[in-house]
């Protein structure tokens, strides 16, 4: 399998521009880093990537992933995440495929699926080593970057056939949280899109349980279970998360921005800010924008 994966990276390498890279293929990306590098923080989608050469770490929650070549990751939630590449060169750049999934092709899979062997907690993610299989239904998807006439037919049946080796997989039972009628987790999923909606406004999470039809105890467990952090520090992360892109990205104060995601206190946001992110917000920027 090491040669499959060295064939994979060389391709992505002769194809991709640093950063990410479009593709003919409309849910497909590459992606080339040159430099060890902290990524700005951003919520993952439903996503499937694997990983061709260096090595990328991610913080979601407590919970710290480390993954390099061969392994896939799959995020079947949306999850806010902190990444870093922590192997990468200019001559041995770091290099991904990844993978947007689309829920109606999981769930047109799993109609006719029996339940996965590899069972799970109910946890959003998953870190494994992709299979042979797996990797021959990459390479073929890769070969469509050259053969631009076959993209329309061949993509969608082979972005099925990579879901369909992840279903029968080890991140199988991850995978099917994304369409799964399980009360638990289609519960979760209402609870995430309910937060990211109102992120901004003050939340409690006794009305968040009995809004998804949860006892207060059980939503907490599953919440934590599902995404590696607690209800309320999800929508503490997604407010700084959005806070940071604000500062990053226009010509707002620090005191702006907390007030744009909902903090009434701007001492108590740059506490939270310098917790999470290692600096004070304006002095954090204007690193990055040296950087």
């Amino acid at each position: 399998m090491d040669q499959v994966i060295a064939e994979l990276a060389a391709t992505v390498a002769r194809k991709s521009e640093e950063g990410l890279t479009a593709t003919p293929m409309p849910n497909v990306g590459l992606y080339k880093v040159s430099r060890c590098i902290d990524l700005l923080p951003e919520t993952y989608r439903p996503v499937v990537s694997l990983i061709l050469q260096g090595e990328k770490q991610l913080s979601i929650g407590d919970e710290i992933l480390t993954y390099r070549a061969g392994h896939t990751f799959t995020a079947a939630l949306d999850l806010p995440v902190l990444g870093k590449i922590t192997e990468a060169s200019a001559n041995r750049p770091y290099l991904a495929i990844s993978l947007a999934i689309e829920t109606e092709i999981v769930s047109s899979l799993t109609i006719n699926m029996p339940d996965p062997i590899h069972r799970a907690e109910r946890k959003g993610f998953a870190v494994d080593r992709a299979d042979r299989d797996l990797l021959d239904a990459w390479s073929r998807m890769l070969q469509l970057i050259d053969r631009s006439e076959e993209v329309g037919i061949m993509a969608p049946l082979l972005e099925r056939e990579i879901l369909y080796r992840l279903l029968r997989g080890p991140q199988g039972a991850v995978l099917r949280q994304i369409t799964t009628a399980d009360p638990g987790t289609s519960q979760i999923r209402k609870a995430l899109a309910l937060i990211a909606e109102h992120y901004s406004l003050s939340l409690r999470v006794e009305d968040i349980a009995r809004t998804v039809s949860m006892s207060c105890s059980a939503f907490h467990r599953g919440f934590k279970a599902a995404t590696g952090m607690a209800p309320l520090q999800y929508q503490k992360t997604l407010r700084l998360y959005e806070a940071r892109r604000l500062l990053l990205n226009e010509p707002t104060s620090a005191s702006s921005a907390a007030f744009s995601v909902g903090y009434q206190s701007v001492s108590q946001f740059s506490r939270e800010y310098r917790r999470m992110f290692g600096t004070p917000p304006m002095q954090d920027i204007r690193t990055r924008r040296l950087d």
